[in-house]
């Protein structure tokens, strides 16, 4: 045998060798192709609304989103299951979890979103969107923003709820009181309340009790959770304030609990409301000008001038960490959040907002809030844009439920027995001793 004829054998067996490996690595990739065609999507999320809103029909937006995926991935099966509450939700979240069932695709509270990024449960999406270029600037950013943990993006905004506050116009007219509000200041605010509660010979109230310390607290500016060291500081200068506002509120009501109802019988100047209490009635809060025969309008939280109180509730789209087809759950989860026609379908359908600046400020979006009122009176939509770009969300972390209730019960009884600045020191131990 020849050295030529040998080195031909060799060069041939290598050569067969490299076509192994080709065909192989070509059936992978056809077999990866073929299969994430195939795929079955398990999406976890609860009926109805987020907010605890009347829905007639829970199942509409999943699947009108279903079919509009099908189109363009018509091989793959997308499967739910039906029935589940918000009331239920996590303790059956949980369940799949521990069973090793944990679905592709999960809808988070954002009560829950920390919990679930900190256990591991969700997937970070930062390789998606910068593979996919996702452009985030057309979310609101508060928003984009909150569904973050530990620098990472986990979760891609669905929908928003903000609050406002409605106001009694034509209360403040007949008193005299400024009746016109976009932004009204923390020192109008109470102003307002107090001189109210001096009208001789008439029970009046600046606002209902639905107004808390938070909300006080957001007036001044002030975070009173500081997530990073992990504590709260509840006397800081802003705090006091906010807590003196309080007080003062309280002392014009006669430390009475302020209801709602009092507020359609005309006789409260404000109402603090997130925005799906606002749309679920269609008729609410307008109908109370035709009950009681007083006008109403809407306007920002109070706050320092210059600044935004507003709160914002939200709810997210996320991929589970142990999902095997991350790709097709970000495909599906992009859609949900950044489609636009999507998300205005979720505008008319929902009593919430979306999520995008493209879908809030659209003239479609402008019709859908004019039906909650008169032309002078509705949240337009240029209101909510702002209510969104310059909102903030509750800090996240995995005990802030539980604290935000511990200090709902002590702040409470503090303010209604006169007690609240010798109690501020315990209750902010009390509260730092659960967070350690």
């Amino acid at each position: 045998m020849t050295k030529q004829t040998s080195s031909n054998r060799i060069n041939s067996t290598w050569l067969v060798l490299l076509l192994i490996v080709l065909l192989c690595a070509a059936s992978a990739a056809i077999g990866d192709y073929y299969a994430e065609k195939s795929k079955t999507l398990t999406v976890a999320f609860y009926t109805g609304s987020s907010w605890d809103a009347p829905s007639g029909k829970p199942y509409q937006m999943i699947d009108y989103a279903i079919k509009k995926f099908h189109r363009k991935y018509p091989d793959v099966k997308i499967q739910y299951e039906t029935g589940i509450t918000k009331k239920d939700y996590i303790n059956w979240l949980s369940g799949k979890i521990v069973s090793g069932q944990t679905p592709d695709v999960i809808l988070v509270p954002d009560e829950n979103f920390a919990t679930l990024a900190s256990e591991g449960v969700l997937a970070s999406l930062d390789r998606f969107i910068d593979s996919d270029k996702l452009d985030t600037s057309n979310f609101y950013q508060p928003l984009l923003s909150s569904d973050r943990y530990l620098g990472a993006q986990y979760a891609l905004p669905y929908e928003a709820n903000p609050q406002l506050m409605i106001y009694n116009q034509s209360l403040l007219e007949k008193y005299g009181l400024p009746s016109k509000l976009s932004k009204p200041t923390v020192d109008e605010f109470e102003a307002i309340s107090t001189q109210l509660s001096k009208v001789k010979g008439k029970k009046l109230y600046g606002t209902t009790s639905d107004f808390n310390w938070y909300n006080a607290a957001a007036a001044y500016q002030d975070e009173p959770f500081n997530i990073s060291d992990r504590r709260i500081n509840l006397t800081s200068s802003r705090f006091s304030k906010a807590i003196k506002l309080m007080q003062q509120l309280y002392a014009n009501a006669g430390n009475m609990n302020v209801t709602s109802d009092l507020f359609d019988e005309g006789k409260v100047a404000f109402e603090p409301i997130y925005l799906a209490q606002y749309r679920t009635y269609t008729s609410y809060p307008y109908h109370v000008t035709r009950s009681y025969n007083f006008q109403v309008d809407c306007c920002q939280m109070p706050s320092l001038k210059g600044s935004s109180s507003t709160s914002i509730e939200s709810s997210s789209w996320g991929i589970a960490n142990s999902s095997a087809n991350k790709r097709m759950a970000w495909q599906f989860i992009q859609m949900l959040c950044s489609d636009q026609e999507l998300q205005q379908k979720l505008m008319a359908s929902s009593t919430g907002s979306s999520v995008l600046k493209s879908v809030v400020q659209s003239r479609a979006t402008a019709k859908v809030l004019h039906q909650y009122g008169s032309d002078s009176q509705s949240l337009n939509n240029w209101q909510l844009d702002n209510l969104l770009k310059s909102g903030k969300l509750a800090p996240r972390f995995k005990e802030y439920t539980e604290v935000v209730n511990l200090l709902n019960s002590r702040l409470n009884t503090a303010l209604q027995n006169g007690d609240v600045d010798t109690e501020l020191y315990d209750i902010q131990t009390d509260v730092n001793n659960l967070l350690k």
